[in-house]
């Protein structure tokens, strides 16, 4: 009798605990459930093929090359080749996190007139002597 005393306690106090242990575990479900929302919303963003893009930006030698490529893929672009010669970029980005008019902008920040934007002059000047190239008004 006296075991009874102390098992049927003891019974009841771990069903409580598995009770609330598994209370816990459904509570957290939600934020599970979100974490899982927005893997799958980045699984749908890496789904989407990679677009390629080609904009006119004028530069002049290796170093335009190096910064035209380094910009475009600091902005977005996965792959980033600018032909010195045609003065083609071509890019490869994924079109949920960037576009070309982006990439564009920012090249026209570091003072490369670009097929879409124009740099302004103080970024133009700011460009070292070897990579001023000449301006199309």
């Amino acid at each position: 009798m006296k075991i009874f005393k102390f098992l049927i306690p003891a019974i009841l106090m771990i069903a409580l605990s598995i009770t609330a242990i598994a209370q816990h575990n459904h509570s957290s479900m939600g934020s599970n459930t979100n974490m899982n929302r927005n893997m799958n919303m980045n699984t749908h963003t890496n789904m989407i093929p990679d677009k390629t893009a080609s904009l006119k930006v004028w530069g002049k030698c290796e170093m335009c090359k190096t910064r035209i490529e380094k910009i475009a893929i600091a902005n977005g672009a996965s792959t980033a080749d600018w032909n010195i010669k045609t003065k083609m970029l071509t890019a490869n980005f994924n079109p949920m996190r960037t576009d070309i008019e982006y990439i564009s902008g920012k090249l026209a920040k570091a003072g490369h007139d670009t097929g879409i934007k124009s740099a302004k002059d103080k970024a133009y000047n700011a460009l070292p002597d070897c990579c001023k190239y000449e301006r199309i008004r």
